[in-house]
């Protein structure tokens, strides 16, 4: 005769759930670093320069649709993220600080500049990585993965 065993547990969801959303938003920082310093790397391309006066001129300017070459670096270091964590969802911003770093994204055709993006390129290549980074260990499969 076979003996049955019975094991009784608890779902303890709301304590799952903190856990999970503990975990996201660590893995939502480490993230947003990521992202931000592959933009900060897809903007690293020097240049040439001279001095015209007070200001340096860049010899050897990117090409429309690629992104920007360094002149001063103003804009790469410029280039931060945040996490925001808001009625249970989190959200992870990266951008740049500069004047011009919307114009440089997108185009200026007041000033006759054409888009030489370098921020959605640079998250579109690394989206999936990111997307894996985010969901890593929130829900192990075993007890001996959570810790």
């Amino acid at each position: 005769m076979a003996r049955e065993t019975t094991v009784k547990t608890e779902w303890n969801g709301k304590e799952l759930m903190i856990g999970a959303m503990e975990k996201m938003e660590t893995n939502a920082e480490r993230v947003g670093m990521m992202l931000d310093g592959a933009v900060v790397r897809s903007i690293s391309t020097g240049q040439p320069v001279k001095r015209v006066g007070n200001r340096l001129v860049g010899l050897d300017p990117s090409k429309a649709n690629k992104p920007p070459h360094v002149l001063h670096g103003l804009l790469r270091n410029s280039i931060s993220h945040r996490v925001q964590i808001k009625s249970g969802s989190i959200n992870v911003f990266v951008g740049a600080n500069t004047p011009y770093a919307r114009a440089l994204e997108y185009g200026n055709p007041k000033s006759n500049l054409r888009a030489r993006p370098y921020l959605r390129p640079a998250i579109a290549k690394n989206r999936d990585k990111a997307l894996k980074r985010l969901a890593k260990g929130v829900f192990p499969k075993n007890r001996k993965a959570a810790k």
